[in-house]
Parts: structure tokens; C-alpha cells; sequence
């Protein structure tokens, strides 16, 4: 049984982090060969994830000519 008072309380507006300034970044699994894995995990143990992210969109780039990830 409701009293009607529940329609009278304002409404609690979430607070949020915002639009971020950077787009928002594709989630993806990737299978690569041993190699690969044991060449990053020497090179750049701590951002690999950073550095293989670095050298994909730096080869796109170069193959397409495209900056900002946009058409």
C-alpha cells in the first residue's frame, strides 16, 4: 500500500565520471604466438597492453593515412 508521499521526494540524480575526452576503446581477444607474447613480456613487461596498442594504431596509420581513428 502506497501513501502517495513516494511521488512528492525529488528524484536523486546519479553523479557520473562524464563523457571522457578520449573515445572509448574496443575490448577484443587476441591470440598470438608464443614469440610475440615472450618478446613483449622481456621488452615491456609492465605495458605491453600500452605498447602493442602503440605499434597497432602506429601501422594503421601508416597503411591508411588516417590520424584521429575517424573516416
Amino acid at each position: 500500500m502506497t501513501t502517495g508521499i513516494e511521488f512528492l521526494k525529488p528524484e536523486k540524480k546519479r553523479k557520473g565520471r562524464g563523457l571522457g575526452k578520449k573515445p572509448a576503446l574496443f575490448n577484443t581477444s587476441l591470440r598470438l604466438p608464443k614469440e610475440v607474447m615472450d618478446y613483449f613480456n622481456t621488452n615491456f613487461a609492465y605495458t605491453k597492453q600500452a605498447k602493442m596498442r602503440e605499434i597497432l594504431t602506429e601501422y594503421v596509420t601508416n597503411q591508411t593515412g588516417v590520424k584521429d581513428g575517424t573516416n
